[in-house]
């Protein structure tokens, strides 16, 4: 399903373990597991195909942050973080991130 965030438009797709970008060290360790990553290089969410579905949603919910931080927060704000800013970080995302997920659970045959 693809999916545009501050008029960027990514695709969300399901992958097995072997198609998740790793670093060399990730590589070398057989324990190394990912759910999900996004690739803001090929503007993809990639959620690992065999979890279960409430770890999907939750995965996608946190792939999906990403992208959102990236494209309206700034450095400063990042380093900055208090409670006061990741309050309205989820209050300013929610609705974007919930929409999201919701069309694509609705959409995608799992």
């Amino acid at each position: 399903m693809k999916f545009k965030i501050n008029d960027v438009e990514y695709e969300i797709i399901q992958v097995n373990q072997n198609e998740f970008i790793k670093t060399k060290e990730e590589a070398q360790d057989e324990n190394y597991f990912l759910w999900g990553q996004t690739r803001f290089d090929t503007f993809k969410v990639m959620i690992y195909k065999e979890l279960p579905i409430g770890q999907k949603r939750k995965t996608l919910m946190h792939e999906l942050m990403h992208i959102y931080i990236k494209s309206y927060m700034t450095n400063e704000t990042i380093e900055n973080l208090n409670e006061e800013i990741m309050c309205d970080i989820s209050a300013n995302s929610h609705d974007i991130i919930n929409d999201i997920v919701k069309t694509y659970f609705e959409s995608t045959t799992l």
